[in-house]
């Protein structure tokens, strides 16, 4: 049966109704019959509104009513929430397990999908603002120094027991390194050192490697080592490579190095598993910041009655090294040195 639209005598009602463009002409719905109806608005009122005139009723009068009651009828149509499932990626972000599922509506709001079939809400965290985004960049390459320090620190172990069997050969000033020379070439390089160690005596390479390792040290484990020990290392190490006893506590110090680096780097890794990040506080231990300041007190490279002897150590020259000891000249003032990675180092 046809229906008179005649009712409709004004323009502004027809396009409310949707006459014009499309009660009649309306584009394929979305999702169905009721993806249309909670779509497009106007299907409602204006099904509302005609319904109105055909039963002989003032459509003017329902414009108000037709309009709250497509509201109601669209809020009830309308899927009350939407979800979809986390990724891995996304899980971390939150800090939330992976190995768990999860998902997350359209009001943002995170549910742990349960074993059972329930869901369980989980906190959402807040965004990060820029600042503290900043923060966090800081304290991310603090943590990667950290690690990379700790890796470095187990590469020269492996230097170290090399340069310690060095010591104990019976004749320092030889060029004779035996089974220890191929080992020794591997590295003596880095450390300014001809890669075919020709006329280059066992003393002249555990003087170099050994001082060089602990400056090289004292540069690549700055979180590990506290400024006023790395200022006294530093003044120290040119003069303790003159000595046979003097390079032993050069080792002896590189490894205490190695050792304070990878422990430190173990405690970074655990702080960051704890709390989430070095730029988070402890619940016990408080900040990173004031952490670390206790850290290093408790564990000093090098113990305060040691420096005493240390300091009088690193003005002594044996024979066995004096070979390496020069005169050169700094500042147009001709000095007593040593050659250190490459470098000349006044005693």
């Amino acid at each position: 049966m046809a229906i008179d639209f005649s009712f409709l005598k004004n323009e502004r009602l027809k396009q409310l109704v949707g006459l014009e463009e499309g009660l009649l002409n309306q584009p394929k719905a979305q999702g169905g019959l009721l993806g249309g109806l909670t779509s497009n608005p106007n299907l409602l009122i204006g099904a509302s509104i005609i319904g109105q005139g055909v039963q002989g009723k003032d459509p003017f009068g329902s414009v108000l009513p037709a309009v709250t009651q497509t509201a109601q009828i669209q809020k009830l149509l309308t899927p009350k929430n939407r979800f979809r499932q986390l990724t891995d990626i996304e899980k971390r972000s939150r800090g939330l397990p992976v190995d768990k599922q999860f998902q997350i509506g359209a009001d943002n709001k995170v549910m742990q999908i349960g074993g059972s079939g329930t869901n369980v809400t989980v906190n959402t965290p807040r965004p990060e603002t820029q600042e503290e985004k900043e923060v966090g960049k800081v304290f991310g390459a603090e943590f990667g120094e950290i690690n990379k320090a700790g890796n470095l620190a187990n590469i020269n172990d492996q230097k170290l027991e090399v340069l310690m069997n060095l010591t104990q050969s019976e004749n320092l000033n030889s060029g004779k390194f035996g089974d220890l020379r191929t080992e020794v070439q591997k590295f003596a390089e880095e450390f300014g050192f001809d890669p075919g160690l020709q006329d280059v005596t066992i003393a002249e390479v555990v003087g170099g490697v050994s001082g060089g390792l602990v400056l090289d040290g004292l540069q690549a484990f700055p979180g590990s080592i506290s400024n006023g020990e790395r200022d006294f290392v530093k003044s120290i190490t040119a003069g303790m490579t003159t000595t046979k006893e003097g390079n032993e506590y050069l080792l002896q110090i590189n490894k205490r190095q190695n050792e304070l680096a990878k422990e430190y780097s173990n405690v970074a890794n655990d702080w960051v598993s704890r709390n989430k990040g070095l730029s988070k506080n402890d619940k016990e231990l408080g900040s990173w910041g004031s952490y670390k300041v206790k850290w290093h007190k408790a564990n000093p490279l090098i113990n305060p009655e040691m420096k005493t002897k240390l300091t009088a150590l690193s003005k002594t020259v044996d024979t066995e090294f004096g070979k390496n000891v020069k005169t050169i000249t700094i500042n147009g003032k001709q000095v007593k040195g040593v050659k250190i990675n490459g470098e000349w180092y006044e005693l």
